[in-house]
């Protein structure tokens, strides 16, 4: 019976021995993660928390305390960057609206003076044109502002549509304009219907924006190829843009240098109101010839 007693109490103290130095070990481990965290949180460093301790629910601990910093790390890149977008267009907007406001203020205080009729009737058209410039701007950042916005309360619902369909529609609609730049647009589609469930005011927003850019620019041409995977190419020949332009194509506020009057918002629209409806559209530049690829 001594023995069993003696054998027990032996156990015991091992047991207990070895419960305190595991204690003692996540007390460091949690040590090292308090620390670091501190750390990680004031400082613009991009480690992570890094234990010495082998205990799986300590590791898991600071596994997940990792995964938090890499997520909060993304948030604030993601803010800096808003901020930065932000700011920029502000100043943007501030400038594109200063120009033609203060032209039209000009032109104001030089008909009061003004007695000759064709002087008078050349600054009341800059006028107008400066008005309309304003105009065009005011009813862009009003989409833009209509297509970031996330509201799920205020997102229609979606609908079985034929995107093939939809797509010609949309095309048939720019016809006036498509003769006015005396574009004759290639239209090569596929004979099935492309079915999708989505918002149907939002790609036709979509389709709009993009045949209004290459009206806008296009040196004379205009190709549409809408293939059964949902795949559509929108091409047109645009010598006076480079690669540096193209990548820059979807920015908020981005114009060539002939897109007078331009606000810079169309295909950023596009690829807002691409992303709510979970596509992608992309932009490739090769041999003079712009295309706009978008998948639905």
């Amino acid at each position: 019976m001594e023995i069993f007693l003696t054998i027990l109490s032996l156990a015991l103290a091992i047991v207990c021995v070895i419960l305190i130095a595991k204690i003692l070990i996540m007390k460091k481990a949690t040590k090292e993660i308090k620390e670091q965290f501190s750390k990680l949180i004031q400082g613009n460093t991009n480690a992570l928390i890094n234990i010495s301790c082998s205990d799986k629910d300590i590791s898991a601990l600071a596994c997940s305390l990792n995964a938090k910093i890499s997520e909060l790390r993304e948030k604030e890149l993601t803010y800096i960057n808003g901020d930065k977008e932000l700011k920029s267009a502000i100043t943007n907007v501030a400038h594109d609206i200063r120009t033609p406001l203060t032209a039209i203020c000009g032109y104001v205080d030089m008909l009061k003076d003004e007695s000759d009729h064709s002087k008078i009737d050349k600054y009341l058209a800059i006028i107008s044109q400066r008005a309309t410039a304003l105009k065009t701007l005011s009813e862009e950042l009003f989409k833009y502002s209509v297509a970031t916005n996330t509201n799920p309360e205020k997102t229609p619902e979606p609908e079985k549509i034929d995107v093939n369909s939809l797509l010609q529609e949309t095309l048939f609609s720019f016809y006036t304009k498509f003769c006015e730049r005396g574009i004759v647009p290639k239209i090569s589609a596929c004979e099935s219907a492309v079915l999708r469930v989505t918002n149907k005011n939002s790609l036709i927003r979509i389709f709009s924006n993009i045949i209004e850019n290459a009206i806008k620019y296009s040196d004379g041409d205009f190709s549409v190829n809408i293939q059964e995977d949902g795949i559509i190419r929108f091409s047109n020949t645009a010598h006076n843009l480079n690669n540096v332009d193209v990548a820059k194509l979807f920015d908020r506020f981005f114009t060539v240098e002939n897109g007078k009057y331009s606000t810079g918002l169309g295909l950023s629209i596009a690829k807002q109101l691409t992303k709510q409806l979970g596509g992608d559209i992309s932009a490739e530049y090769n041999n003079n010839a712009l295309t706009i690829v978008l998948k639905i």
